[in-house]
């Protein structure tokens, strides 16, 4: 069964009512005066801020190679690139990269992943030859990659009877570094690490100051391979799993402490974190829910924290903080939250909240079996490739940081609802609001809610952009700007915009506007 999405004329009604308010159903207005110019100290951004992160056996699914390369995944992206300027930067890597070996001599196919059953998110390991590089060269030209390397033990792996980790690694890196040239953005060496003491990987006395101290051996190593000096600054440190804890206990595992024990700028270009709203791991008893989890800003706001805390803290260092991995819910998504509408809503709201802190960059994740990911590559579950409800939020941000040079600024947060102003080169651009109370498909569309937003008399006949659907627990006839992606991953439809007409506009249950100049 082909499930592609497409507008049907009882959605475009649909759409029209939304875009529409019935004025009867203003439930409150919201006062918005924009400062003239951003707080100092507010990071400037670029048009690459939104970007991606593929699981590492899934990059021969999305991209391709060069004899069969992926026409869908290289529109969509296109797409992005289209509406910023710029392409975004994919990181390709997770808990797979931790189980991939690479062969030199496995000529004949470019990926080995074996599955243990139909059901499973992922293969139980990963054997790659020179054919998987062949994947970097698919997507446009100009596209950058962060490719996630394995970090086994330096010596005496027995795990896939590697023996040599260290020199593996070095292997893989000079194969990856030979193929993809000016595209290679950086490496990063072994993904979430913080959770390997103890475990198969690494002895319960594994800590902090012994990873850094590994990570800087095999750093150096591998410069000395390809350049021949000690150090590149090509290495994105860390990956580590969400930080909890920010004490001062230096043998916690965080990115600040990385740094104080000898992850340094001569390396590392960027320290990352992963992160998500919630799990969907195995958990028993009541789940994530879009109420509890994608349309709480409070428990977005409390995760934040933390990342707010460590990007400034590493500030000073001369190392970008990056939220290298995340998306909605862990352990790959949950069905009728991570692959509906509240997906796409959240996704623009989380981000812009980001952009206002010292979060450099932000990689949402995916993979083709995966519930939360942005598009589908290939047929896959009796689908066709097709792209996702939270691609149209991921259009929504390219839109929001197209041409790069912004500084973002909160300007309404609340449990509910979060509104910013942009500024371009230190002025107002656009605003964008958020509404995150529910609206569901099954409702009557002309009993939603809409807040009015007022604005100062120099936005009149400004632009607005909406992001809308019949309701946020349906992947169903989702617009932005009054268009959709058709089966080819296209961006059909005219452009159709509402104004800011006598210093008003309105944002439904479930919606998000931006706000142009």
């Amino acid at each position: 069964m082909n499930r592609i999405i497409t507008l049907t004329s009882t959605a475009l009604l649909a759409q029209l009512a939304c875009s529409s308010p019935n004025h009867k159903n203003i439930t409150r207005t919201i006062d918005l005066s924009p400062a003239a110019t951003p707080a100092p100290g507010k990071q400037v951004v670029d048009a690459a801020y939104q970007s991606f992160s593929i699981e590492f056996c899934y990059m021969a699914d999305y991209a391709g190679n060069n004899t069969n390369p992926n026409k869908f995944s290289k529109q969509v992206v296109q797409n992005l690139y289209d509406i910023s300027g710029t392409y975004p930067i994919f990181r390709v890597g997770g808990s797979t990269q931790n189980s991939a070996v690479y062969f030199p001599n496995q000529t004949d196919v470019a990926i080995i992943a074996p599955f243990q059953s139909e059901a499973s998110d992922q293969p139980s390991h990963s054997f790659i030859g020179p054919k998987f590089m062949e994947s970097f060269q698919q997507l446009p030209e100009g596209t950058r990659y962060i490719y996630g390397l394995n970090f086994f033990q330096s010596e005496n792996e027995t795990l896939f009877n590697v023996g040599d980790g260290l020199d593996q690694c070095v292997l893989e890196a000079y194969a990856a570094y030979t193929a993809l040239g000016e595209s290679l953005y950086g490496f990063e060496i072994g993904n979430e690490v913080n959770s390997w003491p103890g475990g198969s990987r690494r002895p319960a006395n594994w800590t902090l100051q012994n990873y850094v101290d590994q990570w800087n051996q095999y750093a150096t190593a591998i410069s000395q391979n390809l350049t021949g000096k000690d150090s590149m600054q090509l290495f994105q440190g860390c990956a580590f799993i969400a930080p909890r804890d920010v004490s001062d206990n230096i043998t916690i595992w965080n990115v600040e402490h990385a740094e104080m024990d000898g992850m340094h700028s001569n390396k590392a270009k960027t320290v990352a974190d992963h992160d998500y709203m919630g799990a969907n791991c195995h958990y028993t008893g009541a789940g994530p829910t879009i109420e509890t989890s994608l349309f709480n800003r409070t428990n977005m706001l409390s995760r934040i924290w933390y990342h707010d805390y460590l990007g400034n803290a590493t500030v000073d260092s001369g190392i970008e903080y990056v939220l290298g991995e995340t998306n909605s819910i862990s352990c790959q998504g949950a069905f009728n939250i991570s692959d509906v509408m509240a997906s796409a809503v959240w996704a623009v709201d989380y981000v812009l909240y980001l952009s206002s802190l010292k979060v450099s960059r932000v990689h949402f994740h995916m993979g083709t079996r995966y519930r939360y990911s942005p598009w589908q590559p290939i047929y896959y579950n009796d689908t066709e490739a097709h792209v996702k409800p939270i691609y149209y939020g991921n259009m929504f941000n390219a839109a929001v940081f197209a041409g790069g040079d912004k500084q973002t600024e909160v300007l309404v947060n609340e449990t509910n609802f979060g509104a910013y102003t942009v500024y371009h080169k230190g002025k107002p651009e656009s605003i964008v609001a958020v509404n995150l109370n529910m609206w569901n498909s099954t409702m009557d569309a002309v009993h939603r809610s809409y807040t009015a937003l007022s604005l100062p008399r120099t936005w009149n006949g400004a632009r607005v952009s909406r992001l809308t659907n019949p309701g946020v627990d349906t992947a169903d006839n989702i617009t932005f700007a009054g268009q959709y992606v058709d089966g080819k991953g296209r961006i059909v439809g005219k452009k159709s915009f509402d104004k800011v007409i006598d210093g008003t506009v309105y944002v439904g249950a479930g919606e998000a506007v931006l706000i142009s100049k």
